[in-house]
């Protein structure tokens, strides 16, 4: 599809989940690589999870940024729990958590863990680094002190913020802290922040599933995971959107916004929810797990 002047087509991609270590959704990235290859876009925005394992091991990160090296035109990255340690406090326990290190670490293979970008007149695009509220880091008052900053400066620009978590599961006026979405006292503080910015939208990853919602001038939108899904038949708690692969696509003309979502027909729908209802948080630390697969040239399970 090709752009007119007025228009800006943004492909959103999230939760690739790439590992040299453990490959086992690299089917779904090649193909990915080739369909993004003969599309025509003028931004890619990965929203978090890049990475399966980098929090863990840095050579996961440069294994992740190498295969986006592969895809042609500017990409974006905003980081996610995996890429960088989850949410502090960590209250799931077993948690790899967000440290400075860890933060510098995805710095130096993906660029800036929170950033803002204008698209002409009309829109102002804004990266965020979901697990930075509540951490203590030097980031998160500079992380905070931007938000106001591309508030006040919007010049009625509509903001688009990209980041990894949602702000909320179920409701807007949950109270339960979960790894799953900003916690309620910094979900509360990003809506009084962008309040004033008007009709803003929020575009986030982490969940697997796409939906859409609104909260009080907040239209959101969850991408799903071009990786695998956590299907409801291996949890307890109910199907919050349509669980299938894929990606978004976001075209802006003028100040309008649409989006479409794409699942490509080669796309694998790998079914994980085994890992989260596994004993002991397997789920956030199965990086702990012997290497199972081909031995490497380097002598190194894969």
């Amino acid at each position: 599809m090709q752009m007119t002047a007025d228009q800006f087509r943004i492909i959103q991609i999230s939760d690739p989940h790439l590992g040299r270590r453990r490959p086992f959704f690299q089917h779904n990235w090649e193909v990915l690589v080739e369909l993004l290859n003969a599309e025509t876009y003028d931004l890619i925005v990965c929203t978090g999870d890049m990475s399966i394992e980098g929090a863990e091991f840095e050579d996961e990160l440069v294994f992740a940024a190498q295969q986006f090296e592969r895809i042609r035109g500017p990409v974006l990255f905003t980081p996610g729990n995996h890429d960088i340690g989850n949410s502090l406090p960590d209250v799931r326990g077993g948690e790899t958590a967000i440290t400075a290190a860890r933060c510098d670490a995805f710095v130096r293979y993906f660029g800036p863990d929170f950033w803002s970008r204008d698209i002409g007149s009309h829109w102002r695009l804004v990266g965020l680094n979901s697990m930075l509220p509540g951490s203590g880091l030097d980031g998160e008052a500079q992380q905070q002190a931007m938000i106001e900053e591309v508030v006040a400066s919007a010049a009625g620009r509509r903001l688009m913020v990209f980041k990894h978590k949602p702000l909320y599961v179920r409701q807007p006026d949950e109270t339960a802290m979960t790894q799953s979405a900003l916690y309620p006292e910094h979900r509360a503080r990003l809506k009084d922040t962008l309040s004033s910015a008007g009709n803003a939208l929020i575009c986030s990853g982490h969940i697997h599933d796409y939906k859409t919602a609104s909260w009080e001038g907040l239209d959101q939108i969850w991408a799903p995971s071009t990786a695998f899904v956590i299907d409801r038949d291996g949890l307890l708690h109910p199907l919050h959107g349509i669980r299938r692969t894929g990606y978004l696509v976001h075209t802006l003309a003028g100040d309008k916004h649409s989006h479409e979502f794409v699942e490509p027909d080669r796309f694998l729908n790998i079914d994980v929810g085994n890992w989260m209802r596994a004993p002991e948080t397997f789920h956030a630390r199965y990086h702990a797990e012997p290497l199972r697969g081909l031995t490497l040239a380097d002598g190194q399970q894969s």
